[in-house]
């Protein structure tokens, strides 16, 4: 786990330091394997910025000048050079990409011929994580399986185990893509393709849970609840997020219980079950505080807020609210500081709306 050490032969660290509820977790690979580096899932404030302040968004709507402050036209400008900065290097390592995956390949041959399984693994593993890294799934799972069946030939449990979570991430990934707001915690229907994704998921991640220690089955039992919410088996969702929650425990890793009580939490929300929502969210907000994750921290005041909000509980809402928007202003997370405005003004605006519309009501009757 990110905040323990785990004494296992097994077990492998969370790719993430901070894994996010309602996110699929990814585990790290051993040093051994000398992977190449693998490419960030977005958070939520980045999403919102490349969603918000992307060229396309603002040339869908004009912009007048004086609308806003100097300070945030300058943040827009930098935000957009950023943003064409990264179409640029995204251009250019899609040809880095290429040369890798071709010298990876090579070396997966000249392994083979010279009898070394574990150099012809390692090399699959790294075509795998190339094509990952490129958003070609299918050719990244085809890699990865090459590489799960020689880490079966030599007996290698931290390979196959590490083979399951990337075949299983792929899945979910192909279903929702990993640099967009997922749906996790939305409850949106499914496509039929995508529900053929999330069940090939299922079976991969089931397959890391028989196979793994304790560090692999909190990621497993993790990534399976969110699959199975996604299909809308809350109960049995449920279940693999406290079945994650009692192996954090038991790890005692604070940053394991935090996203096992926090999609517990979302788990709730989905069901309109706001009483265990707050507590399993107030759990998870003092948890990312003690482990000091602040896009975490910020996401949970949010969620608070939101719950509040839901049982139209809005002195408590503006409150988590206001408490959101001071950890974003302190961490220039200015995506989420869009959301949170907007958040507070509406939860601002449904509270005056029965005073309103009494105040309506009494001026017809004169």
């Amino acid at each position: 786990m990110a905040d323990q050490e785990v004494d296992s032969s097994v077990a492998t660290q969370l790719a993430d330091e901070f894994p996010q509820i309602d996110t699929p977790i990814r585990i790290s690979p051993p040093e051994t394997l000398n992977a190449p580096y693998r490419q960030p899932r977005a958070n939520k404030d980045t999403v919102i910025r490349a969603t918000a302040f992307s060229p396309e968004a603002f040339s869908a709507r004009p912009l007048f000048a004086g609308a806003q402050s100097p300070e945030l036209t300058a943040e827009i400008a930098k935000t957009r050079r950023q943003n064409e900065a990264s179409r640029r290097e995204y251009s250019e390592n899609h040809a880095v990409y290429k040369t890798q995956i071709r010298d990876y390949t090579t070396l997966a041959f000249s392994m083979k011929r010279a009898g070394n399984t574990e150099a012809e693994a390692a090399a699959y593993s790294c075509v795998g994580v190339t094509y990952d890294n490129m958003g070609k799934y299918e050719d990244a799972i085809k890699a990865y399986n090459k590489f799960l069946k020689l880490s079966r030939e030599f007996d290698d449990k931290v390979g196959e185990c590490l083979a399951y979570n990337c075949m299983g991430m792929c899945k979910m990934n192909s279903a929702t893509p990993p640099n967009e707001s997922t749906p996790y915690d939305s409850g949106v229907e499914l496509t039929e393709e995508q529900k053929i994704y999330i069940n090939s998921a299922v079976k991969y991640h089931q397959m890391h849970l028989d196979s793994s220690d304790d560090g692999g089955k909190f990621v497993a039992n993790s990534n399976l609840g969110l699959c199975v919410g996604l299909l809308g088996d809350f109960a049995t969702a449920a279940k693999y997020h406290q079945d994650a929650l009692r192996i954090a425990i038991r790890m005692q890793s604070f940053t394991g219980q935090s996203v096992a009580v926090g999609n517990l939490g979302m788990l709730s929300v989905k069901q309109g079950d706001y009483t265990t929502a707050k507590a399993c969210m107030q759990q998870h907000l003092q948890l990312t505080q003690s482990v000091k994750d602040i896009d975490g921290e910020c996401n949970a005041w949010i969620l608070l807020g939101e719950v509040a909000s839901a049982t139209s509980d809005f002195d408590d809402a503006l409150n988590s609210l206001s408490q959101a928007r001071n950890v974003a202003e302190a961490n220039n997370m200015l995506g989420m500081l869009k959301r949170i405005s907007c958040a507070i003004g509406m939860a601002e605006a449904t509270s005056k709306m029965d005073a309103h519309f009494a105040v309506i009501a009494d001026l017809s009757h004169h």
